[in-house]
């Protein structure tokens, strides 16, 4: 399978199993946790990475994934808008997409996907901060292509 474009991505990844979906979103957040120094998240990509993984280890994922996303929750005006927490907020809710529970009897299953689009905003919203007082729209826009590209790598390695 080659992935060229975001449907073929979208896809790719409908197509994996839950399992194999949990652990393309988890490779998908740690292409981002740089952005985010925060230990619980760490803790989370630990016990996401177990295999295999229990529904214990999924309640414990999720709720460390709830607490990072309450406490980095943007709670300021635009005028104080801190990018760099946003960025933490959205890797958040990544990882609790990544640990949510998913009913199999759905037709199509798209956590690997919303993890992937999550992923690429934390992305954005950092490229943005390095801006200083003004967006970095240009940083933004490079460094989100060249995320796009990895998780279309990873998403063609794992549809196989």
């Amino acid at each position: 399978m080659n992935i060229q474009n975001n449907q073929q991505f979208v896809d790719a990844l409908a197509s994996l199993g839950v399992d194999q979906q949990r652990k393309a979103g988890l490779r998908f957040i740690e292409q981002v946790i740089d952005l985010d120094g925060n230990p619980r998240i760490r803790q989370l990509l630990e016990i996401l990475a177990r295999d295999p993984l229990s529904a214990e280890d999924l309640k414990l994922a999720h709720d460390l994934a709830h607490s990072v996303y309450v406490e980095t929750h943007p709670r300021s005006d635009l005028l104080a808008l801190d990018f760099k927490r946003q960025a933490a907020h959205f890797i958040a809710e990544a990882c609790a997409v990544c640990s949510a529970p998913v009913y199999e009897q759905a037709d199509r299953i798209h956590l690997a996907q919303k993890a992937a689009m999550y992923c690429r905003m934390a992305r954005t919203c950092a490229s943005m901060h390095q801006g200083g007082d003004e967006p970095d729209f240009a940083a933004a826009e490079r460094d989100a292509r060249k995320l796009v590209e990895d998780q279309m790598r990873i998403a063609q390695e794992m549809a196989g």
